[in-house]
């Protein structure tokens, strides 16, 4: 009998194949994308050349969303069905290059994210200790009127407030992001594909 992971991840499976091909070879999850043509797969409001554009809203949010369901252990397959376009295969590669430039900055801006969260928990947890000393080196020296009491326990809050915080960004928030990154990192170095009707 097999255990409790295998059976849930048998069901995911069944259910994710209602939705999504899978090379039966390889055993990567195929995005199937259906496009009029190679315009369509960069936001129109961007006038770049394809290898710097910013991708179509729609596609970004479907490809995001497609790679959140797909659990992360597998590869993904990107392929395109062009309804109405003939073949160009350099316009294919500067096609790839453009989503790969896409992702690559977009995991760019997660690991600056990151970064800046880590420095601001560090910064979070240094005024933390400092609150909470001031407030025990208060509670100790001094007597204990209404003034110093109101003093003494706004910073001993305060204190466990930044702590708070900082726990938040390095555990619960840094979790999501760390998900968000594997996730990018994953679509910049998954397969293209062009099929043409």
């Amino acid at each position: 009998m097999g255990s409790l992971k295998e059976k849930d991840d048998n069901v995911r499976r069944n259910y994710l194949e209602q939705f999504y091909s899978i090379d039966e070879k390889t055993g990567d999850y195929i995005i199937e994308i259906s496009i009029e043509d190679y315009n369509d797969i960069f936001n129109s409001w961007d006038s770049s050349v394809y290898n710097v554009r910013d991708l179509d809203s729609s596609l970004k949010t479907f490809l995001e969303d497609c790679s959140y369901d797909i659990d992360l252990k597998n590869n993904i397959v990107m392929r395109f069905i062009m309804d109405n376009q003939k073949r160009n295969k350099e316009t294919e590669k500067r096609i790839e290059k453009g989503i790969r430039s896409f992702f690559r900055y977009r995991l760019y801006v997660i690991k600056s994210s990151l970064f800046n969260k880590r420095k601001r928990a560090i910064i979070y947890i240094i005024i933390s200790i400092l609150f909470i000393s001031l407030s025990y080196t208060l509670q100790v020296s001094t007597k204990m009127n209404l003034f110093n009491n109101i003093i003494f326990q706004g910073l001993s809050v305060g204190g466990w407030v930044f702590l708070w915080e900082a726990f938040s960004l390095l555990f619960i928030q840094h979790g999501n992001f760390n998900k968000k990154k594997k996730e990018y990192k994953r679509l910049l170095n998954s397969s293209m594909e062009f099929k043409y009707k």
